[in-house]
């Protein structure tokens, strides 16, 4: 195990549902989520996380186990995350808008033995994939009953117990790569590596007791989850509001009742975002920090989102594999409109490489290798695939961190 992510074991380490205890115990009376049916306090989402954790329990699911999860930005999300990881379950999470074709590939892939889903929307595909998939042997839903075959999960019941802790260096979900090579690849990240993803990028971007953090992106995606996401803001304090519309006249109006700090866009949501404030007036104030991520911003919309929202613009280029880079809250101008920031961690490395691995000059592109202590070695179960994205310098399928990881072919060096 490489020395680095030893040091992220001995900064964290309780595994992820156990720290949430902690958070509860901190931040009691304080509201943790909102969604369009209400709010949690801190402690009431800990104490329906255990009910839940005890429900999926008595249902058989174990340590170690699969599940994948395809629901929108709703507390149920964040209740059944917490649940799962909690009995050391591993969610895998699945974008809503994915259909028969991905989730088929996802379950051969990952082989869970629950599907979780919202309702009506999703409940022939989940019909479909039970009939085929021998390794499901549960659908549970999260909304409105739509077949005597499907479980409430919510009517869950069981007997609290000191379920197993899943170790700190073991994997803690599995998330859905960004990657276009047609075929799903499954990115697991551990407890311990994806404490230090949210916990850092929380302090990056200032998130505080006071930070009110607007999900509106698909919390499935590891930007809204945890850059610094739903997590981060937890960690602080803070308060999650959750939106499953990204419609201007409704999620603005939204900001202005929660006096949401801290959301996350991609570019071309802040395009219509821009737009729309040519008509819509709510009261925005209280936007502190909009990130956006995704894709390169073009630096005339990024001088559009300041200009518009009068807040500070943090650009944000990351993978769900690992590595993040961030502009800081502080950064010149020009640093903003023009770059998309520098890594989060002081262990980071990357290097921009021609065809033959040699490093580029300044002001040259080439490909992006990168390494660092929440960066995977591997993706889930893609050995074929594992030889092509990872260097073969110390590389293996385990925590060895020695070797590159491959992304990109077009990345300009600037230094």
């Amino acid at each position: 195990m490489n020395s680095s992510f030893k040091s992220l074991i001995e900064q964290y380490p309780l595994p992820i549902a156990e720290q949430l205890r902690h958070w509860a115990a901190r931040y009691a009376s304080r509201i943790a989520v909102v969604d369009a049916k209400g709010s949690l306090t801190y402690s009431a989402l800990d104490a329906q996380v255990d009910e839940l954790a005890a429900g999926l329990s008595s249902l058989g699911l174990r340590l170690g186990e699969h599940v994948i999860v395809q629901l929108p930005n709703d507390n149920a999300f964040v209740t059944l995350l917490f649940a799962l990881l909690r009995l050391g379950v591993i969610p895998v999470l699945a974008i809503p808008s994915q259909r028969a074709l991905d989730i088929d590939a996802l379950i051969e892939l990952a082989q869970p033995v629950a599907y979780v889903i919202h309702g009506e929307n999703h409940a022939e595909l989940a019909r479909q994939m039970a009939h085929k998939h021998a390794c499901l042997r549960h659908v549970l839903v999260a909304g409105e009953i739509v077949s005597d075959d499907f479980t409430p999960f919510f009517s869950l019941h069981g007997e609290r117990q000191a379920w197993p802790q899943p170790d700190v260096s073991a994997t803690a979900l599995l998330l859905l790569s960004g990657g276009t090579t047609g075929t799903p690849k499954l990115i697991p990240r551990r407890h311990a590596d994806y404490s230090y993803n949210f916990s850092a990028s929380a302090e990056l971007c200032g998130i505080s007791q006071q930070s009110v953090y607007l999900a509106v992106l698909p919390v499935a995606h590891n930007f809204p989850l945890a850059c610094p996401g739903i997590l981060g803001t937890l960690a602080c304090g803070g308060k999650v509001v959750l939106t499953d519309s990204a419609s201007c006249d409704e999620v603005m109006p939204l900001i202005a009742q929660e006096r949401v700090t801290h959301v996350a866009l991609v570019p071309a949501l802040a395009q219509l975002w821009v737009q729309a404030r040519e008509w819509e007036d709510s009261d925005l104030s209280s936007l502190r920090v909009i990130q956006a991520g995704g894709a390169r911003l073009d630096p005339t919309l990024a001088e559009q989102v300041i200009a518009t929202f009068d807040c500070t613009l943090q650009q944000v280029f990351g993978m769900a594999e690992g590595l993040l880079c961030f502009t800081r809250l502080d950064d010149p101008h020009a640093t903003i409109l023009h770059s998309q920031g520098r890594p989060l961690s002081p262990l980071d490395e990357i290097r921009i490489v021609d065809q033959d691995e040699n490093d580029v000059a300044p002001g040259e592109t080439g490909q992006l290798l990168t390494r660092g202590p929440y960066t995977i070695s591997g993706y889930y179960r893609a050995p074929a695939h594992n030889a092509q994205a990872f260097t073969a310098q110390g590389f293996t399928a385990q925590a060895t961190m020695s070797g590159w990881m491959r992304w990109g072919t077009c990345t300009l060096r600037d230094a």
